[in-house]
């Protein structure tokens, strides 16, 4: 075999190896920053609220989420209590994007909790304070 044959075969081998590694980094990369990575979704990173998004009728125990105010593509909705707990979720994916969406905590006890709306590219993080009337 000549020494040009050798380095091609060389050459084929190092490419070969060279795209399959990247390959397995990049499929590595997307599995760890996809939301269905994980259950909680820590790796999450956090987007900033508009105040105009999450707004409260606090007569009548209710939260609305405005998703037309939101900078991201919501597919969930969860409401954590103080300790971190779920206590209630939505996939809210198919919602057209102009919708308003209504948490009714009238069945809540007082306290903090936290509204999260989660997308694929982050999520954003509403601490509010309950009170029952």
């Amino acid at each position: 075999m000549s020494n040009n044959t050798k380095n091609m075969n060389r050459f084929f081998l190092f490419l070969a190896v060279s795209t399959v590694t990247s390959l397995s980094s990049l499929t590595a990369q997307i599995t760890a920053k996809s939301p269905l990575a994980s259950a909680n979704n820590a790796e999450l990173s956090v987007l900033a609220v508009n105040d105009l998004s999450i707004y409260s009728d606090e007569d009548n125990h209710t939260y609305f989420v405005d998703l037309e105010q939101v900078a991201v593509n919501v597919n969930k909705i969860v409401v954590k209590a103080e300790d971190g707990r779920v206590v209630w979720q939505d996939d809210v994916f198919d919602l057209p994007v102009n919708a308003i969406y209504e948490l009714d905590f009238s069945g809540y006890t007082t306290g903090e909790y936290v509204i999260e709306l989660q997308a694929f590219t982050g999520v954003i993080r509403k601490r509010i304070a309950h009170k029952r009337a």
